[in-house]
């Protein structure tokens, strides 16, 4: 009892937001009363949408591995295309392109007209220089919304990246064009992932 007592008060500390050191500290469960233990029950994350709402908070404050697992458990009870998606998006923020290209492909499969999940797959391509397989995403995403800014955009860094300059030129045209507000600057600054969700 006591094991599972632990257990679940490290849930909810990681559900209100508090460190995990100061439930590993030694509490005197033995003094908590049944109201209180029902109360504690209560609180804990039970539902996938509970563990995607606890990793979008961990999300939030940089803890990206407690958000990875608490999307995992997410998904572990739904696996759903918008948990998969925040999961990428977490591993994306922390450097794993791998797990994030895997997480926006499922995503893509239970979900085929994702937009944002096209754009970060193809975002994370671009970061492994991958710039057909960016392409090819920015294209996807495109074809479902035709004014995606930030795809025109980043579908130039691919063409530049990879020689194509006319290409690319055409592509930032395109997203002048759609925004005219966008200067300058806003070309010298890499484009980050589109967050997104339920």
């Amino acid at each position: 009892m006591r094991q599972h007592l632990f257990r679940a008060l490290t849930i909810l500390a990681a559900f209100v937001g508090l460190s995990s050191a100061v439930v590993a500290q030694p509490i005197a469960i033995a003094t908590l009363t049944p109201p209180e233990l029902q109360e504690l029950q209560r609180l804990m994350p039970r539902s996938a949408e509970d563990y995607y709402n606890v990793g979008l908070m961990h999300q939030g404050t940089g803890d990206l591995a407690a958000a990875i697992d608490a999307f995992s458990q997410a998904i572990r009870l739904n696996p759903s295309a918008d948990y998969y998606f925040a999961r990428g998006l977490a591993y994306y923020d922390q450097g794993d392109m791998q797990r994030a290209i895997a997480d926006f492909t499922t995503a893509l499969h239970n979900d085929p007209q994702f937009i944002a999940a096209y754009y970060n797959r193809g975002m994370a391509y671009l970061a492994l220089q991958n710039y057909n397989a960016a392409i090819v995403d920015f294209d996807a995403a495109l074809a479902r919304d035709p004014q995606f800014v930030a795809a025109y955009y980043s579908r130039g860094m691919a063409h530049f990246d990879s020689g194509n300059v006319e290409l690319a030129q055409a592509d930032y045209e395109r997203a002048r064009a759609l925004n005219p507000a966008m200067t300058a600057q806003y070309y010298d600054r890499a484009p980050r992932p589109l967050t997104g969700g339920p």
